[in-house]
């Protein structure tokens, strides 16, 4: 184990009790969520949709470059499938119902796949943010969007998947997946969310208040489960949570904490943490505070500036930025500083937060915040 710390890929590998012998845990849900990342190519779409794929039918070297090569952590995620397809516990799952799909004109990104553990239990996951600027944005829009496009979506495809299978249902998602996950469970019909056991959100950013005013989030704290890793910035976002977080440890610096490989698992659980360190706690505190009070026009200008700031780094992805922090970090500031805004100190305080998150301060100095 050369990362130096068991993560989803070694409780894949190690726990092989089945479905039948134990239930989906947190740690099963973000092993789906991550799955549901994977482009699934021409063949597997088909087989998908015949209902003959399996998770061990995924395990193809042509196969390996289209469903991983974009991913955050494209060697890792090999070692994911590959440890899902010998297990005992995950390889006879069925894949079915993925879609994947991108209108730019709607500024929608949305795709989905479903897990059949057995004809009783299924396991709906949504996929998250991808690494690029354009992606992120897409989270922070709903800031200002009471209903994004992608959650009415994902409502739509819950809906699907209950009405053509029976028994129990749990959904999921890292990233924006898992806000989409927990939408989508406060706003289905009754009928879907009796079957529901848990709506798992993976570091999703949170509601606005008109999004809560909504739906039957009184039900939230017996169905939602939402972790957070220490120094969370997206699962952070906005005035409202859908419900109190578990914080788990993670072994990356900064942004980097989003990539789920980087939690560290400890038997059937995330090892957990305390609170959320102090950069993700100034964040949610200073811009949420002031996101709570703007109007809808007021914060899509805040999204649309703050996004032009993070274009002035040079860099297409956040990833991108992170390793170019030297050079990447003082161009957005400087941006940051150069914008005619009655709101730009907002803006510089929400940037600057970035900055810091993604600045690779030693690992002790991120274990103190």
């Amino acid at each position: 184990m050369a990362r130096g710390f068991p993560n989803i890929v070694d409780y894949v590998r190690e726990r092989l009790d089945t479905f039948e012998q134990r239930d989906v845990c947190r740690v099963d849900s973000l092993v789906f969520s991550w799955l549901s990342y994977y482009r699934l190519p021409p063949d597997a779409q088909d087989a998908c949709g015949s209902g003959r794929l399996t998770i061990r039918d995924l395990y193809r070297a042509e196969w390996f470059g289209p469903m991983c090569g974009k991913l955050y952590n494209p060697q890792e995620s090999l070692e994911l499938l590959s440890a899902v397809t010998a297990s005992p516990r995950f390889r006879d799952v069925v894949v079915s119902d993925y879609i994947s799909r991108t209108d730019e004109r709607a500024e929608q990104q949305f795709s989905a796949m479903t897990f059949e553990i057995s004809p009783h239990q299924t396991f709906v996951a949504f996929r998250g943010t991808d690494n690029t600027l354009v992606g992120w944005k897409e989270d922070f829009n709903m800031a200002f969007q009471t209903a994004i496009p992608s959650q009415v979506a994902a409502t739509y495809y819950l809906e699907h998947v209950a009405a053509r299978t029976a028994g129990r249902i749990w959904c999921g998602g890292h990233s924006k997946g898992g806000n989409l996950a927990v939408y989508a469970g406060m706003m289905c019909p009754d009928a879907v969310f009796e079957r529901l056991v848990a709506c798992f959100s993976h570091d999703g950013p949170g509601f606005t208040e008109e999004c809560m005013a909504r739906g039957r989030w009184e039900a939230a704290s017996g169905v939602v489960d939402k972790t957070v890793p220490q120094s969370s910035v997206v699962g952070m976002i906005f005035e409202r949570q859908e419900q109190e977080c578990r914080v788990v440890r993670s072994h990356a610096i900064g942004f980097s904490q989003h990539d789920p490989l980087s939690w560290e698992v400890d038997g059937l659980d995330f090892v957990p943490e305390t609170k959320v360190g102090l950069g993700a706690s100034t964040f949610d505190a200073s811009v949420n505070s002031w996101l709570a009070s703007a109007s809808n026009e007021e914060r899509e200008r805040f999204v649309d500036a703050v996004f032009t700031v993070l274009s002035a780094a040079g860099q297409d992805t956040m990833g991108g930025i992170k390793s170019s922090w030297r050079t990447s970090v003082p161009k957005m500031l400087s941006a940051a500083a150069s914008l005619v805004s009655e709101n730009r100190q907002v803006i510089m305080t929400a940037v600057g937060d970035v900055a810091r998150a993604m600045n690779p301060v030693s690992k002790s100095t991120a274990a103190q915040q």
